[in-house]
């Protein structure tokens, strides 16, 4: 027996953060896609909808995407999004360079 553990609902997960002008950045949240893919798309999205000038707040990738496995409630929102879903509180998963187990081996 490998020490492996099988995830059951794959996805990736997308750290991010928000920096607003006058107080710095912190942590928001995380988004979770069905593919690096559907990550992109969705990163792209955002930013479509972001003004010509930058805003005095908004929220920006933050760290490597990974995998990591989702509950059933969570992928089916995930399934039933456009290109995925944005999560509040800490994200799933640990290990890899900054702090998250990586995609890319």
């Amino acid at each position: 027996m490998s020490g492996e553990v099988k995830m059951v609902h794959p996805v990736v997960c997308q750290k991010w953060e928000e920096s607003e002008r006058g107080w710095g950045t912190r942590p928001d949240g995380y988004s979770l896609h069905l593919s690096d893919t559907d990550r992109e798309a969705f990163i792209k999205d955002y930013w479509a909808g972001m003004p010509n000038a930058v805003p005095d707040e908004y929220s920006r990738p933050d760290g490597t995407p990974y995998v990591c496995d989702a509950d059933s409630e969570t992928y089916k929102k995930i399934k039933e999004s456009k290109h995925g879903i944005w999560c509040h509180g800490r994200a799933p998963g640990s290990g890899g360079p900054d702090g998250w187990i990586s995609r890319k081996s």
